[in-house]
């Protein structure tokens, strides 16, 4: 499958994600806090952030796929 379709189905769906898992997300991944950090900055535990990372990686992945979620 082409590059750029499977790029805007993940974009896609990281666009319809909870506010609240894309900051966590992007703490991490994009801004390179750890998970004690990014819990500190959201207000949750570092197993919430756990959780949410791999619910993200999951989702996008599936994205990318063309998998329903």
């Amino acid at each position: 499958m082409m590059r750029w379709l499977r790029l805007r189905r993940m974009r896609r769906a990281f666009r319809a994600m909870p506010e609240r898992d894309r900051a966590i997300f992007g703490s991490v991944r994009f801004d390179d806090r750890n998970y004690v950090e990014t819990a500190e900055l959201h207000g949750c535990t570092g197993e919430e952030v756990e959780h949410t990372i791999a619910r993200v990686l999951i989702a996008l992945g599936r994205a990318e796929r063309g998998e329903q979620s």
